[in-house]
């Protein structure tokens, strides 16, 4: 008979239910292969949650729900106040359950914690809570909950960009650099930025494709760029702090305050000073890529110029790369590549960081 595990899913937008669709979808094979059952316990969004059975068994009506830009705390069987709903999450937090973050908030950090500390495991999509400060990050990976905690999707999607680099110190193989293109998106505009094409067109196109997010300021800022840097400096073992980040983002401050429809007609004022820079780049059989470089010292994130035939100047499309520098891997890095965007391949990676923790700390 295969063994339940219960699933406490914290975000409902197109990530969550992807994760949701995929465990259903998965159910034959997981009790077949690995003996397990994922039950669906809770569903929370940012205003309710949802604890009956019966509703969570229909996520497609869940989804509709949603899309008709309901709350939880709206729905027929839906929870709505914090009281109602820390005591009904209260025994969940236990071993046997997950806790999946799909959020982009860090609110739920102390939920979360508390959740890990209890025996619960917990799995990340979500990048807030592991780039606040150290503490919170240790209180998470620490050596007493080694093992309950994953976070892939929160850096590659499904590309295994943590498991390459916990492998690395892992080994006591010392890491010294690591260096990346961590966005699908600006990688989507960097590489049209290599075929000629003007960054205004590049960005109102991935918007057009729903590549940015809503607001495409998100993206260019670097921001996001900058949270996986940190994730990734922390496997490596290093202390750092977001302000040990030094982010250049794609678009002046003077566009910082206006809307998105203002932002998209105004980008065409940034297209001659990339064109220079692409120009210069060309010069040295250099392209131009949206680079993170982390080191024990901090990270470095920003539009760089990179050899044309390097692994990262050859990538197209919304692909990711990581590099990985180290004692073992010095004349030649450890190199992973694989697609960054998507709920499809977000919600795979999860879904596999959740297989794991079941595995292995729930027999």
């Amino acid at each position: 008979m295969a063994k339940s595990i219960g699933v406490v899913l914290f975000g409902c937008g197109n990530v969550g239910l992807t994760v949701g669709k995929r465990l259903q979808d998965c159910a034959a094979s997981h009790a077949k292969r690995y003996g397990l059952r994922f039950d669906l316990r809770a569903i929370v969004d940012s205003r309710g949650a949802l604890f009956d059975a019966e509703a969570l068994a229909n996520l497609g009506a869940i989804a509709d729900f949603k899309q008709q830009g309901n709350s939880l705390a709206q729905h027929a069987q839906g929870v709505s106040t914090s009281e109602d709903i820390a005591q009904h999450l209260e025994p969940l937090a236990s071993s046997g359950n997950i806790f999946v973050d799909c959020t982009a908030t860090d609110r739920i950090s102390g939920q979360l914690i508390e959740a890990i500390q209890r025996g619960a495991g917990v799995v990340f999509a979500n990048k807030k809570v592991l780039t606040g400060d150290w503490s919170t990050f240790q209180q998470l990976t620490g050596p007493d909950v080694t093992g309950r905690c994953r976070f892939e999707s929160s850096v590659g999607a499904g590309s295994p960009f943590v498991a390459a680099v916990s492998r690395v110190a892992a080994a006591g193989d010392a890491v010294h650099r690591i260096q990346g293109t961590f966005s699908g998106t600006l990688g989507f505009i960097t590489a049209g930025l290599d075929k000629g094409r003007s960054l205004s067109e590049l960005v109102r196109e991935a918007y057009d494709l729903g590549y940015t997010e809503p607001d495409p300021r998100d993206d260019l800022s670097g921001m996001d760029v900058a949270r996986k840097a940190l994730i990734l400096a922390r496997v490596c073992g290093w202390s750092l702090e977001m302000s040990d980040v030094d982010v250049q983002g794609l678009y002046p401050a003077s566009l910082s305050d206006v809307s998105v429809a203002d932002f998209l007609a105004r980008i065409g004022e940034l297209d001659a000073d990339i064109a220079a820079q692409q120009e210069a780049a060309a010069k040295e059989d250099c392209v131009l890529r949206y680079v993170a470089e982390a080191g024990p010292q901090g990270c470095q994130v920003g539009l760089r110029p990179v050899p044309r035939s390097s692994p990262i100047g050859a990538l197209s499309g919304t692909d990711n790369i990581l590099n990985v520098h180290s004692d073992i891997y010095s004349s030649t890095p450890l190199v992973i590549q694989g697609s960054g965007a998507g709920a499809d391949i977000t919600a795979a990676g999860v879904v596999a960081d959740m297989v794991e923790i079941a595995v292995a700390r729930f027999p």
